[in-house]
């Protein structure tokens, strides 16, 4: 597979692959890119994954719950809750 070709896998641009190349994390045979053993070293050097890989964004809201709880012999439990959002 070549240079071009090995982008469009990876989701990428050529000169992401040409800085692959540059580092050493391509196999190449002759012109041709040893797809296997590139993957290899791209997956145990790479710090994010290929957009194939990817998981769906999610939106994340963080809540704070304080909970205080008050205990009088002989009554009830009362629990008061409040939630805020970040």
């Amino acid at each position: 597979m070549n240079q071009a070709d090995f982008a469009k896998l990876h989701g990428v641009s050529r000169k992401t692959v040409t800085t692959w190349k540059a580092r050493g994390w391509l196999v190449m045979e002759g012109d041709e890119v040893n797809v296997e053993a590139s993957n290899a070293n791209i997956e145990m050097h790479r710090k994010t994954v290929t957009p194939a890989e990817k998981k769906k964004k999610s939106s994340v809201i963080e809540v704070t719950l304080r909970l205080r709880i008050e205990v009088t012999a002989d009554q009830p439990v009362t629990v008061t809750t409040t939630a805020t959002t970040a």
